[in-house]
C-alpha cells in the first residue's frame, strides 16, 4: 500500500517541488495551502505523515500542530514542521508542541529524505490493505 504524505505550505513553488520529489520516491502526495484545507485533508484523507509550514493563511500551521498534538485520534500522526520563521518566540511555541522533526527553510533534500524515512519506517508494512482479511489456516 502506498504511503500518503500531506504537504501543507502556502508557497506553491516549494509545494510543487516537494510533491515532485516525493512522487518520484513512490509516495502518494496531497497538497494544501492554508490551515483550514490542511485540517480538512487530515480528517478526510488520513495521511501517514504531514509536512507542515507554520506561517499559512486562514489560520496558522502552529494552530494545526496544536490541534493535532492535542487530539487523541491524530496525536500519533508524524509531523515535520518546515519553516522559515526566525522569531525565537514562534520557534519556542513550535518546539513546545513536540513536532516529530523541524526543518528550516531552505530545506535540504537529504535532511527531508532522512526525516521522512525515519518517521515512516515500518509504517508501510503495518498499514491495512483494504478489506482483505487474513486467510484462515486449516
Amino acid at each position: 500500500m502506498t504511503l500518503r504524505i500531506l504537504i501543507a505550505d502556502d508557497d506553491l513553488t516549494l509545494s510543487r517541488l516537494l510533491e515532485h520529489r516525493l512522487c518520484e520516491r513512490g509516495y502518494e502526495v496531497l497538497v494544501t495551502q492554508d490551515a483550514v484545507q490542511t485540517w480538512q485533508a487530515i480528517q478526510r484523507q488520513s495521511p501517514d505523515l504531514v509536512l507542515l509550514d507554520i506561517k499559512m493563511p486562514a489560520g496558522s500551521g502552529l494552530a494545526v500542530l496544536r490541534r493535532l498534538k492535542h487530539n487523541l485520534n491524530s496525536r500519533a500522526l508524524p509531523v515535520v514542521v518546515i519553516t522559515a520563521a526566525e522569531d525565537p518566540d514562534t520557534l519556542q511555541q513550535v518546539l513546545a508542541l513536540r513536532p516529530d522533526a523541524l526543518l528550516r527553510k531552505p530545506i535540504q533534500p537529504a535532511d527531508l529524505d532522512f526525516e521522512i524515512a525515519r518517521l515512516l519506517a515500518g509504517r508501510e508494512m503495518a498499514k491495512p490493505h483494504g478489506n482483505s482479511a487474513p486467510k484462515a489456516r486449516r
